[in-house]
């Protein structure tokens, strides 16, 4: 049983607000390495005396020029002033001052701007560092096609790509979950003779992971080691990372074992990583044995150890003593930031104290703290669900007063409970709110055109909006697909049902759902997924077995259709998923049945499966 009695030790570190943003920073596109290689030639000479009059010089040089960009949008204005404190102060910029004005500006526009305007100048030349860190702000701002024109430029400049280069594209690409482009530039850096590094590796393993493409991150980490780069604590939490959010906690955690038995000592965020995995597998006894390692292994808990601890004790039931965790670090002297006091809203929400949940967001207010979109929709679920409707509503006005843009999962929770709606009434006002959101999403579903004869204008429609929502995370696009699906089977919708779900499936949102375990044996996971949807999944995935067993002859050995507790379930076997996939099976005389011990996976093999997939209904489950 947890103790939660347990001492927990605060000290005072570094304000990290999100588990792996040690992580992010440690491949943004450059490496503490990178930033330590410039050319010799630019260190400043002669006495310590005139090196530091120069740097006094480049920094007035710098502020001057910032402030002139921080005061105009770019235009005839902005051009004006540059050129006004060019002329009276004789300001001539180098290269090297250059690249820190670029490092310092937000807006890419600007910057940009800026740029070219120093293209024009006399006597000046760009480098590779101002031309990486102005692909580096495109990348940031999504803007591809400026950054193949300025990348044409600089090899049209005879300004070669350096791996800094290379790696601020990958990671740009990566980031907006652009892979097969992010892998263009992988091979032609090796073609132009230039060596990827730990970061381009460490970089392209964890995009791919992110975005569920887990057997390519594991095949780049080979390619890292065959390349003579040795797996140090950094790519190993990197790749523990990636194995635990897809879903292999035991291959994570060997991984783990593996790094400590070679000698390899994991470091704080290595113990934050495989803490949050077990928390997150509900393994809590595992998480807080973890964390009393770490603590014996020398290492000082920091803001996200103590994050994922209020979730271990919140989720065992402790939450009073999650909230004593928050008031010891306030004890030390910690200063509570937005992510702790969301997860308290979050955790009294989810455990159904809609007032608890209340106070705790008052007080997120009265600390002088602005809840940001994840806060408001774990308050916003809480109203939802307990049909607080016009609660919800005026939570979601206070939000859009503050300026926040609802996101992806803001109208999942509205779409949600508007399939679930308890009356007309609700379901109604629930469509009020998803159109006030402004956000596209909804406009795709306004627009959704009835099922042709082929499903295919039903599929290009979606297969459009997948496409707007490309850099979207997967975790955000997976729960908008999954309600969709399920609000267009359950309101009679069942073909437009089917053919989102093929689209979504073909674009990877849901990587696990189909695997094959070994040779003709294959796994349908359907335990993530709401009801609706689960059964267009396995009635779409089955009728996919059936045209492959009529083009090839050969059917699989065995299929394992895991439901588990299913999505949105409280209690061990009265899983709502369970419950509409074993109807869907025995309307159809399936052969599959469920294996004793294993009341969540119903399992077909042999013959009877054979003969059972050839059957002409199997290509119209999804309708019947």
């Amino acid at each position: 049983m947890v103790d939660p009695t347990r001492p927990i030790t605060s000290v005072k570190s570094s304000n990290v607000k999100a588990l792996g943003r040690d992580l992010a920073k440690a491949y943004p596109g450059s490496s503490s390495k990178e930033s330590k290689t410039r050319n010799p030639s630019r260190s400043f000479q002669g006495s310590k005396e005139a090196a530091r009059g120069q740097h006094c010089n480049t920094r007035h040089v710098v502020e001057n020029v910032c402030s002139v960009l921080k005061s105009f949008r770019w235009g005839p204005a902005a051009v004006e002033a540059l050129e006004k404190l060019r002329d009276e102060k004789k300001i001539v910029m180098s290269p090297r001052q250059a690249n820190q004005v670029l490092m310092q500006m937000n807006d890419y526009g600007n910057a940009l701007g800026f740029f070219y305007w120093l293209k024009k100048q006399p006597d000046f030349k760009h480098d590779d560092y101002t031309y990486t860190t102005m692909l580096g702000s495109l990348g940031r701002a999504k803007q591809f096609g400026a950054i193949n024109k300025l990348l044409n430029e600089m090899v049209r400049e005879g300004v070669r790509p350096n791996t800094v280069t290379y790696n601020r594209l990958i990671h740009s690409y990566g980031r907006a979950n652009y892979l097969k482009e992010a892998m263009n530039v992988f091979n032609q850096m090796q073609k132009s003779g230039c060596e990827p590094d730990r970061v381009t590796y460490c970089t392209l393993i964890d995009i791919h992971a992110k975005a569920g493409f887990l057997d390519i991150a594991m095949d780049i980490h080979q390619r890292m080691n065959a390349a003579g780069i040795e797996t140090d604590t950094f790519t190993y939490s990197l790749i523990i990372n990636c194995l635990g959010k897809a879903g292999r906690l035991p291959a994570a955690h060997k991984l783990f074992c593996e790094m400590v038995d070679k000698g390899c000592a994991p470091n704080l965020v290595t113990y934050n990583i495989m803490i949050d995995l077990h928390a997150k597998a509900r393994n809590y006894q595992s998480a807080l044995k973890l964390y009393r390692d770490m603590q014996s292994a020398g290492f000082k808990p920091d803001k996200v150890t103590y994050s994922i601890v209020m979730v271990v004790l919140g989720h065992c039931g402790y939450l009073e003593e999650a909230e004593g965790v928050f008031k010891k670090m306030e004890e030390e002297n910690w200063v509570p930031d937005e992510p702790v006091y969301g997860l308290l809203v979050d955790l009294w929400g989810k455990a159904g104290n809609v007032e608890k949940a209340w106070r705790w967001y008052q007080a997120m207010l009265g600390a002088g703290v602005l809840p940001n979109v994840p806060t408001f929709n774990s308050l916003l679920s809480t109203f939802l669900r307990v049909n607080k409707i016009s609660e919800a509503s005026e939570l979601l006005q206070n939000m859009l007063a503050l300026g926040l843009r609802p996101s992806l999962q803001t109208y999942t929770l509205l779409l949600s409970c508007c399939t679930d709606g308890r009356s007309k009434l609700d379901m109604g006002f629930c469509g009020q709110l998803m159109a006030r959101t402004g956000h596209p999403a909804h406009m795709f579903l306004l627009k959704m055109p009835s099922a042709g004869p082929d499903g295919q204008n039903v599929r290009s429609h979606a297969n459009s909006f997948l496409d707007l929502m490309h850099s979207e995370d997967r975790e955000s696009k997976r729960g908008l697909v999954d309600a969709v699906v399920d609000f267009l089977h359950k309101s009679g919708l069942k073909e437009e049902a089917g053919s989102v779900w093929e689209v979504a499936a073909q674009k990877n949102v849901f990587p696990d759902a189909l695997r094959e375990k070994s040779r003709s044996y294959w796994l349908i996971n359907l335990h993530v997924m709401s009801e609706g949807t689960a059964v267009t999944a396995l009635s779409r995935t089955l009728a996919w077995f059936r045209k492959q067993m009529l083009v090839s002859g050969c059917g699989p050995a065995r299929i394992d259709i895991v439901t588990g507790w299913g999505r949105r379930s409280r209690v061990t076997g009265t899983s709502m998923v369970k419950q509409a996939v074993e109807e869907l099976l025995n309307v159809f005389g399936s052969p599959f049945f469920t294996e004793s011990g294993n009341s969540g996976c119903f399992v077909g093999c042999g013959e009877a499966l054979n003969r059972w997939l050839v059957q002409s209904y199997v290509e119209r489950m999804h309708l019947l």
